[in-house]
């Protein structure tokens, strides 16, 4: 998704993000908002050292070579969305955004920032090609009827990964899939000097795993109004859910000081062989065997253990198609400038570029065909496995929208020492702003 495998070094300058991008825009432009007729102005999420970033180096050289056109790329960092509408109010906007439908992006439409992209969804062969679904998850309302807010094409899967080797040495003789299980490991893995589930407490990667808990006695159509209007506290089973997270949490069950960490440290843990067990994307699947340790050798993928009387009737998973995509701005959008921006756009969803994409980076692929032969990664592999074996929970992220960051504040202190009842109350005043 994506925001979530940024580089540490890149993150360490994402606050001269604003201005670096603006001075990019405006060398490149040349003539400000009008462009160069021989250009195309891009920032994206898959920056230098992303897993995609190979691949989309690709279609850019291609592009180019077939056109004429040079991209001028620009690394979208951690601030991404503040890039973008700072650069858009200084009249440098970018002609086309490759960003996760996430946080500050979902307003984009409203806000007169980017377009819709149904016209062009149709007009450029796309409707066939991409999957109802993903295209449903990119609409406003994420249903069918909504505005096409861009065009999605990096799905994704978020299983839990479990250290085979970790939980043997602790005693642990199979995956836990429920959470008395869970429990036991992480008292045994402990016991083993061991840290157990390894999370960023203090960023989205805690977020998601917290509403994964916390939706474990509630239905989809439930979870999602309440994440989009409130009701923590007000609705039984999402009650029930938060103090589950709790008692998780008092048991031992995530790794020290998790309040503090990110993803990562989080990363680095599960990595290294520190902690046996976190919650992650495919998007990290090709970046575990590029960590050089070995990890992916003995990594089980499997769902979230599940509490007696849950909704779910398999442990649970999160998947979807809100990775990253493709969002036009109104300067994309200008007769003089749009065709570019459709050359460059559907070179990504010719089948051999998908294909590079699932090799390199893991992702689900958006279209539809057969994928399979790309699909190397032995991680991928366990990953599209898991379908039949787990069930999936409800990605909050196009429910909660802007509130986004507000709700990791709270969270964070969630994965310290806050009550269930403080924690719903968090919650239900940060969905309200």
């Amino acid at each position: 998704m994506d925001h979530r495998t940024r580089p540490r070094a890149v993150r360490a300058v994402a606050a001269f993000a604003v201005s670096a991008l603006a001075f990019s825009l405006a060398a490149c432009g040349s003539g400000g908002q009008s462009g160069s007729s021989d250009s195309i102005d891009v920032v994206t999420r898959w920056s230098a050292g992303n897993s995609a970033a190979a691949a989309q180096s690709r279609v850019f050289a291609s592009f180019t070579a077939e056109t004429g056109v040079k991209v001028n790329a620009t690394d979208g960092l951690e601030t991404i969305d503040d890039q973008v509408e700072n650069a858009v109010a200084a009249g440098k906007s970018p002609d086309l955004v490759i960003v996760n439908l996430y946080d500050k992006t979902l307003g984009w439409l409203d806000a007169g920032v980017t377009v819709p992209a149904d016209q062009y969804v149709k007009e450029w062969g796309l409707a066939d090609r991409i999957k109802p679904a993903a295209l449903d998850e990119w609409r406003t309302g994420s249903a069918p009827g909504g505005k096409l807010q861009g065009l999605p094409f990096s799905g994704f899967s978020w299983p839990v990964w479990y250290n085979t080797d970790l939980l043997k040495k602790a005693g642990v003789d199979a995956v836990p899939t429920t959470t008395d299980q869970l429990i036991t490991a992480a008292g045994k893995l402990r016991a083993a000097g061991i840290q157990p589930l390894t999370v960023g407490g203090n960023d989205w990667t805690g977020q998601k795993l917290f509403y994964q808990i916390a939706q474990s006695y509630t239905d989809a159509a439930t979870m999602e109004k309440v994440m989009k209007n409130g009701g923590y506290c007000a609705t039984p089973s999402v009650l029930n859910g938060i103090r589950l997270f709790t008692k998780l949490r008092d048991a031992g069950v995530f790794a020290d000081n998790a309040a503090g960490l990110v993803a990562d440290s989080m990363y680095a843990s599960y990595y290294s062989g520190k902690a046996a067990m976190m919650s992650a994307g495919s998007w990290a699947y090709t970046e575990a065997a590029a960590s050089g340790t070995g990890i992916q050798q003995h990594t089980t993928l499997a769902g979230l253990p599940l509490p007696a009387g849950s909704a779910f009737g398999k442990p649970t998973a999160l998947q979807g198609f809100t990775g990253v995509g493709f969002m036009i701005t109104k300067r994309g959008a200008q007769p003089d400038r749009i065709d570019k921006v459709r050359k460059l756009v559907t070179k990504f969803y010719a089948d051999a570029t998908v294909g590079d994409f699932v090799k390199d980076a893991s992702i689900l692929p958006p279209t539809t065909g057969d994928f399979t032969s790309y699909a190397k990664d032995p991680l991928l592999g366990q990953s599209l496995a898991l379908d039949g074996k787990v069930d999936n929970a409800v990605v909050p992220d196009v429910w909660i929208g802007s509130a986004s960051d507000r709700i990791i504040q709270v969270l964070t202190s969630a994965y310290g020492k806050s009550s269930a009842q403080k924690i719903c109350a968090g919650l239900d005043s940060a969905t309200k702003g």
